[in-house]
């Protein structure tokens, strides 16, 4: 059965074949809302904020010597992300891979600023589903722009550790800011990690106790969920490493171990993930174990109902023959002695099984 989502993720495909490379195709599900720009521009002492119109307003912080954190929630606009192409010299091929929504984690370090792909993730209790969205953040020396899809306030803490001088992030760079906004990203890596395994423990649970086929597709779901985890988580790895390894003016020395510290948590998770993954494949053989226990104990009381009444079948048989002269067939007592006889056999093999414990 075709997927009703790849299916329509290849219709809007399908409009940008034979297109010049760089150009401005949204792929994504189309979308009414009107996109929003947050602005926080600040230093040690200063602070401003403000929701802005257009992106021309924005590119008088590019040169500051503050740091700016410009949040643009929506991608679909083709217009518009021409515009931030124009005000900050963005190279065409990026803002082309901002309006595609299924991106791979990435970076490209350019002379004047760094491009990179991040993907967040959220978990659906009532689908038990994993839903994931990308992150584009373009790091200059004195701006960071994060543009997304959707309003998520998964940024919240960052906005506020800003506005109440939390920690040191009012007295670094855009590279710090960049940090707190990767940082911020994989941390949710484990709630969300957290969450398909709390989801796993309780389908291992049902396995072992009632392993139906409805159990069997629970488990079919969360291994498609874990390989869709696997899908944003394994390739950030590259990006951070790359990070760490290129000597860039955005990211200073005093970042790198920052972003080893993030390398770690990454490592983490996806160590995680591998144990996860080899909990559901164990859930497959715990499934079949489970079933063949249940159909082995059903076996095993219709094979003893069998056995019990093999010898009483036998009885009967024999008294069922046609024959004019048969034991007890003219006493009076013989239909309740041949009956006692057979209850006492039926008894008899009861009692056996019980001391043997195959009952």
């Amino acid at each position: 059965m075709r997927n009703p989502l790849l299916t329509n993720l290849f219709k809007r495909y399908s409009h940008k074949v034979g297109l010049p490379p760089g150009t401005l195709v949204y792929v994504g599900e189309q979308r009414e809302e009107p996109i929003q720009i947050n602005l926080i521009d600040y230093n040690e002492s200063y602070l401003h904020e403000s929701t802005v119109g257009t992106v021309g307003e924005c590119a008088a912080f590019k040169n500051a010597e503050t740091v700016t954190w410009i949040h643009i929630q929506g991608i679909h606009e083709a217009d518009f992300i021409s515009e931030i192409g124009e005000h900050f010299d963005i190279n065409s091929l990026i803002l082309e891979d901002i309006m595609n929504p299924t991106q791979l984690p990435k970076i490209e370090v350019f002379d004047e600023y760094i491009f990179m792909i991040l993907r967040t993730l959220r978990y659906n209790p009532d689908t038990c589903s994993v839903s994931d969205e990308p992150i584009n953040l373009i790091i200059g020396q004195n701006y960071v722009i994060l543009i997304q899809e959707s309003g998520e306030k998964l940024f919240k803490p960052i906005h506020n550790r800003i506005v109440n001088q939390h920690g040191r992030i009012r007295k670094m760079q855009s590279g710090y800011l960049a940090y707190a906004l990767i940082d911020l990203i994989v941390d949710n890596y484990f709630i969300v990690v957290e969450q398909i395994n709390d989801q796993i423990e309780l389908v291992e649970e049902e396995t072992i106790t009632n392993p139906t086929p409805e159990i069997l597709k629970k488990i079919n779901h969360l291994r498609q969920q874990l390989l869709l985890l696997r899908k944003p988580i394994l390739p950030l790895r590259d990006v951070i490493n790359e990070v760490i390894s290129d000597e860039t003016p955005i990211f200073k020395d005093e970042t790198d171990q920052y972003f080893r510290d993030v390398n770690d948590h990454l490592i983490q998770v996806i160590q995680t993930l591998e144990i996860l993954r080899m909990s559901v494949s164990g859930l497959f053989d715990t499934y079949s174990s489970a079933l063949n226990h249940k159909m082995n104990e059903v076996m095993k009381v219709l094979t003893i109902v069998a056995t019990l009444f093999i010898p009483l079948t036998f009885i009967a048989g024999i008294y069922g023959m046609n024959f004019k002269i048969m034991p007890e067939l003219e006493t009076q007592w013989g239909y309740p002695i041949v009956l006692s006889i057979m209850g006492l056999i039926g008894i008899t093999m009861f009692i056996f099984f019980k001391i043997k414990k195959w009952l």
